[in-house]
């Protein structure tokens, strides 16, 4: 079979992904093509359907690091791995880090930090207030 190397439009995207006879190695084609792009959460779907584990592990990690929640909680759905505590403080943090404050709150509230969603609440009281006064 002849793979594209440009990304399909919606509906063909919906045909591939959730076709009963998609090849595995046509699910990774797209997943790769969706990754070079930096569409990474629909590469995880793509990688996902495929069960690319060393993929997913990436995008996993990667998602980790920017403190992405979305992309992050689907990486492990799809590897069916549970979420330590730990881990998901260290997604709020890097989340936070990165002014992704809505990633932050989602996570810590998986870690059940009281102390830290009362910090995040805090943060964005304070942006909110520097915003009105523009």
């Amino acid at each position: 079979m002849k793979l594209k190397k440009s990304l399909p439009d919606p509906l063909k995207r919906r045909e591939i992904l959730y076709g009963k006879n998609t090849p595995r190695e046509v699910l990774i084609h797209y997943g790769d093509l969706y990754y070079e792009v930096g569409r990474l959460n629909d590469a995880v779907e793509f990688y996902g359907m495929a069960n690319h584990r060393e993929a997913l592990l990436k995008l996993r990690d990667l998602a980790l690091e920017e403190g992405d929640f979305f992309l992050f909680q689907q990486a492990t759905e799809f590897l069916g791995e549970s979420v330590t505590n730990d881990t998901w403080r260290i997604l709020g943090q890097n989340a936070l880090n990165k002014g992704k404050f809505s990633f932050a709150w989602k996570a810590f509230s998986q870690a059940e930090d009281i102390e830290a969603l009362k910090e995040i609440e805090k943060m964005m009281r304070e942006e909110e207030k520097g915003e009105r006064s523009k």
